[in-house]
């Protein structure tokens, strides 16, 4: 479908498909609040204005993850001054959990690394093969998870 012909409810399918939460939550807002239609162009999402108020309440929104796109999230903890463990976990605490169950420690400060890691591939020589966080995440069905552990 080409942009300029892109309907509000197309592009709400593709943030929903594309992970983009944030569009997600703006145009379920929009649409509740009578300022969009789903089968509006999607141009009109851009021209809306909103209030100081609309705008936090969508940030909260999203913030919340009202429409339950992230429930599995991407935490990272840093083991020592080179290295960073991951884990797939619907909170920090069960992150954190699971951290001390495997290396014996208590870490206070995880880093949500889910915006900056999800995309980024890792190489795994033994089968010589790379994959994405994201795709890791799709192949896992118990969580949390340890992931992989990681020297920068």
């Amino acid at each position: 479908m080409k942009a300029n012909h892109q309907t509000i409810q197309s592009l709400f399918q593709d943030a929903i498909r594309y992970d983009e939460p944030y569009t997600a939550h703006l145009i379920y807002f929009a649409t509740r609040k009578g300022k969009v239609e789903m089968q509006d162009p999607a141009a009109k999402l851009y021209e809306m204005t909103l209030t100081r108020e609309e705008q936090d309440k969508i940030r909260d929104m999203h913030t919340a993850d009202k429409l339950g796109m992230r429930t599995i999230k991407l935490y990272a903890i840093k083991r020592n001054p080179t290295n960073y463990v991951f884990y797939f976990a619907s909170n920090a605490w069960d992150a954190r959990e699971l951290h001390h169950q495997l290396y014996g420690c208590w870490e206070n400060h995880l880093i949500s690394a889910y915006n900056q890691m999800i995309d980024k591939g890792l190489y795994f020589p033994d089968r010589k093969i790379t994959r994405t966080f994201r795709e890791l995440m799709k192949e896992t069905v118990v969580f949390p998870r340890w992931v992989c552990e990681v020297g920068m």
